[in-house]
């Protein structure tokens, strides 16, 4: 088989990074909002305005007790929330929750308190995410063989991705979409990107691009614990990188710095009796996500041997070597890292991507591990040879994983 490279990574940013603390407290603005509106009841020919209150107080309390706090997650690009953003950075310190500013299209009209339905969310999406593309092919000007879409928050057709290539009049260049995984989206992109490659006569480069516009589906009237941790943990993330087949890349007078990693294997198994713990479905307004609290227990559980069953693939004995080996946890939450370092028996430094990434950018779902694997590839104190382990969970519940090595 080829040997194969990632590298190329460029994480794009599109929106300004808001302070975790401050998302928070605007989260408390919304939902007291939402949940003192006005509620008409008929009453034979009468009709009756009523009001249940909910305290700000409690509310404020709720808020704090469930979302993830700037202990874990210090900032987030949140697109959405840019219309408000004088309002969340200047204002909302000095002004009582009475006086909210909503995003542009959050507007409450009457009888409707949800928000903009599901097709005007999309068209977000569509006009805004064709700057990722722009981004991206600022840096890597010439015109790869297949391109991969990696999305799970915006879809259309036809889609950015195509509306890129038709810009660039790259006619021949070979569009696949891998869409709605959820967070271990890159692993299924990365394997095909591979097999793209592997087939390939012209050891063509596959370009991987991922666009998570999740702040597109924040449910902002939901005052509940399950939607306060996921409205705290969730950010927009933006990243494109390559694959090489290894003499091509070595080749490749464009690619002045030769880093990268070589895709050593890959593993993947769907977890029995876990199909109902994490989903992501279409809803009316917007896509709906559902995170049970068993979770953790089935990746705590099942981690070692999954990640050994990787391992043997490419004859690497996992307890022997993982002490010289590094990890790219998907931070599903900052528990998720911490339950994979101590079932493995290693260190948080061996780790401590998944940490900073979580930390600086929050969790972006599919475009998380990209962004790790790119600050893994750029530590100069991880020397060539050095073994890596990034692997993520996502609805099914699936279990995902690569074995990499720096170049």
């Amino acid at each position: 088989m080829k040997s194969i490279i990632l590298s190329n990574f460029h994480p794009i940013q599109v929106g300004e990074l808001f302070e975790q603390d401050k998302l928070n407290q605007y989260t408390k603005f919304l939902y007291y909002h939402f949940q003192n509106i006005p509620i008409v009841e008929n009453t034979g020919n009468l009709e009756e305005t009523t009001k249940e209150s909910v305290g700000f107080d409690y509310i404020s309390d709720q808020v704090d007790k469930y979302s993830v706090s700037s202990e874990s997650i210090n900032k987030r690009q949140i697109i959405i929330f840019e219309g408000v953003r004088k309002f969340i950075e200047n204002i909302m310190n000095v002004r009582s929750p009475l006086d909210y500013h909503f995003p542009d299209g959050f507007e409450v009209k009457e009888g409707k308190s949800f928000g903009p339905k599901i097709e005007v969310r999309m068209e977000w999406f569509k006009t805004k995410m064709g700057y990722v593309f722009d981004q991206f092919y600022l840096k890597t000007t010439t015109p790869p063989e297949n391109l991969i879409h990696v999305t799970c928050s915006g879809y259309s057709s036809p889609s950015v991705a195509q509306e890129a290539v038709i810009e660039r009049n790259w006619n021949n260049v070979q569009v696949t979409h891998s869409y709605h995984m959820g967070c271990y989206g890159a692993f299924p992109a990365i394997r095909t990107a591979r097999s793209l490659i592997a087939a390939s006569s012209e050891n063509g480069r596959a370009d991987v691009v991922h666009t998570e516009l999740l702040s597109a589906h924040l449910n902002l009237t939901e005052f509940s614990p399950a939607n306060t941790m996921i409205c705290s943990l969730f950010a927009d993330g933006f990243i494109g990188y390559s694959l090489y087949e290894e003499n091509a890349f070595m080749a490749d007078h464009s690619v002045l710095e030769k880093k990268g990693l070589r895709i050593l294997a890959s593993h993947e198994v769907i977890i029995p009796d876990s199909l109902e713990d994490m989903s992501w479905d279409l809803g009316e307004y917007n896509f709906l996500m559902t995170l049970s609290k068993r979770v953790p227990v089935f990746i705590r559980k099942n981690i070692k041997e999954f990640l050994t069953t990787l391992c043997e693939k490419s004859g690497v004995n996992l307890d022997e070597e993982k002490a010289q080996m590094y990890f790219a946890i998907h931070p599903g939450g900052p528990k998720i890292i911490d339950y994979v370092v101590s079932e493995l028996g290693i260190s948080d430094n061996q780790a401590r991507w998944s940490y900073a990434v979580l930390r600086n950018h929050g969790n972006m779902s599919s475009a998380t591990i990209p962004y790790i694997l790119d600050a893994i590839i750029n530590d100069v104190t991880i020397v060539s040879g050095t073994r890596v382990i990034a692997m993520a969970f996502g609805p099914g519940l699936t279990a995902t994983s690569l074995l990499f090595e720096k170049l």
